[in-house]
């Protein structure tokens, strides 16, 4: 019965809070935002990859995180190849530059999560730019995160192939513990968080875990199923031409924010 109550209340939170307007604003701010995020993290990263062949690698897994395609692969290449050194002036300036243009998707997220928690107060420009900051350094964390799961999956499928006999059953196990288990996991932890510490009204963390166990799910359906649809079903490219990609990005982003947003719902109702 409880559950039931929960689910009418998020139901009727989604209309009053407008939560769909929130991720159609969340999906257009990403678009804009894309670029910039990129150049940002890739250009950070590139102080501690030193090797041509590291960075070339890690742009590549940038842009399949960022959902890129190839033109948007060889844009980010030619310019992190044209990025000044990030200590020289040029280089701070660009930072900044492309730090800034990556916090609009931060704040749209920031605003929406402000609706549903504190009934649309927030914090100043000054402080609330500061935290969209904090949150595209987050974003950077995850990206190395989620290049080294994708080191530690290719050296697991190379070490199976090799052990085929003695671990017959190990290849599936490790492709679901490093492809579904472990992002499923930092996704929730990452969604907890923000619905923990982002409101000025914090919900418990019973709660924030509840909606975040429950956004990360749903979030990493979403992806599942969009992988399938569009590969299959729906082909963007035939329909919308070299547009398909924006369309599938921004389908991607909005689908996966409501899924975000619901979770937050489920959080903040259910305090």
């Amino acid at each position: 019965m409880r559950i039931k109550l929960l689910a009418l209340a998020v139901a009727a939170a989604y209309g009053r809070t407008s939560a769909s307007q929130f991720a159609a604003a969340i999906s257009y701010r990403a678009l804009f935002s894309i670029v910039p995020l990129a150049t940002f993290v890739v250009t950070v990263a590139g102080v501690f990859l030193r090797d041509d062949a590291q960075r070339a690698r890690f742009v590549d897994e940038v842009a399949q995180r960022l959902d890129l395609g190839a033109g948007g692969v060889a844009s980010l290449d030619r310019i992190v190849a044209e990025v000044p050194a990030p200590w020289s002036l040029g280089g701070l300036i660009l930072l900044a530059v492309a730090l800034w243009g990556a916090t609009g998707v931060m704040s749209s997220v920031r605003k929406a999560l402000a609706v549903i928690f504190d009934d649309g107060v927030t914090y100043g420009f000054a402080r609330g730019k500061l935290v969209d900051a904090a949150l595209v350094l987050g974003v950077l964390v995850l990206m190395l995160v989620a290049v080294g799961l994708s080191v530690l999956e290719q050296l697991a499928a190379r070490v199976s192939r090799h052990v085929d006999h003695a671990l017959a059953w190990q290849p599936g196990g490790v492709g679901l513990v490093l492809g579904v288990l472990v992002p499923l996991a930092l996704s929730a932890a990452v969604f907890a968080g923000l619905y923990r510490y982002l409101p000025r009204a914090r919900p418990p963390w019973r709660a924030a875990v509840l909606g975040a166990g429950g956004a990360a799910i749903g979030f990493q359906a979403i992806q599942a199923g969009l992988s399938w649809y569009l590969s299959g079903p729906a082909d963007f490219t035939r329909l919308y031409g070299s547009a398909g990609a924006v369309f599938a990005f921004l389908l991607s982003v909005y689908l996966s924010a409501s899924a975000f947003l619901v979770g937050a719902l489920v959080a903040a109702e259910g305090r």
